[in-house]
């Protein structure tokens, strides 16, 4: 399976619960795939749009939030908002006692109203929050097990994450060092750093004349083989 289609996978339970959640209790599988396509894409959108602000604003891989609401802004997902340039048109406000420049936060706050709000509280509600959460519990939450460890657990009999070991959905295989056993490397490191040296050392006059004799004694009986008389096939 190739990894595109295994996020696939992975993000279907996501958008079946989320369509549950919006009272869609049947769908097509035509129509749940092409809702899971959307999804992905977008999420790749803000994926890539959060990394290449992070990298443009502050020269970084490591992305702050104000990182992730340009891309949500650039998706579309903050509206209304203002423009810059409409911002500096307006005079600048007072925040706890201190003026600051004026920012448009409708947007930003219709996203947090929508998250937290009546229409999304189904969908909280199936993914493990209640009606009063805080940020206590929602960093909580993290300490729980998800449903893909679940179902990793119910399948494997050992209870050892050694059956996917390897995989994507298990950790890295370790990789063992092969081992020479006799010669002068121990390793295929030191035997391909031992045959590099050999090509790159020029060699001494004395290999080069034992090299040399050892080719003029084999000419002889190379020269007795071409010599020798024809055979009747050979004859004319």
């Amino acid at each position: 399976m190739a990894s595109g289609d295994l996020h696939a996978e992975l993000l279907r339970p996501a958008v079946l619960q989320i369509l549950r959640a919006a009272g869609f209790g049947y769908a097509r599988p035509v129509v749940v795939d092409t809702v899971t396509d959307l999804a992905a894409r977008y999420l790749n959108l803000l994926a890539s749009s959060t990394a290449q602000s992070a990298f443009i604003t502050h020269n970084t891989n490591v992305p702050t939030i104000q990182d992730v609401r340009i891309a949500l802004t650039l998706a579309g997902a903050l509206v209304p908002q203002m423009g810059a340039a409409e911002e500096n048109l307006k005079d600048d406000v007072e925040i706890d006692g201190v003026m600051v420049p004026f920012e448009d936060l409708r947007g930003v706050q219709n996203f947090v109203n929508w998250a937290q709000g009546p229409v999304n509280k189904e969908i909280r509600r199936v993914a493990g929050f209640e009606d009063d959460s805080n940020l206590e519990e929602i960093a909580g939450l993290d300490d729980q097990e998800d449903y893909l460890t679940a179902i990793k657990k119910k399948h494997s009999k050992t209870g050892e994450e050694s059956r996917f070991q390897g995989t994507v959905l298990g950790k890295d295989a370790d990789l063992q060092q092969v081992t020479i056993v006799g010669g002068p490397a121990s390793s295929m490191a030191e035997w391909t750093k031992l045959a590099l040296s050999g090509i790159n050392t020029p060699r001494s006059p004395s290999h080069m004349a034992s090299q040399s004799h050892t080719e003029e004694a084999a000419t002889p009986a190379s020269s007795g083989i071409s010599s020798a008389p024809l055979t009747p096939i050979e004859s004319p």
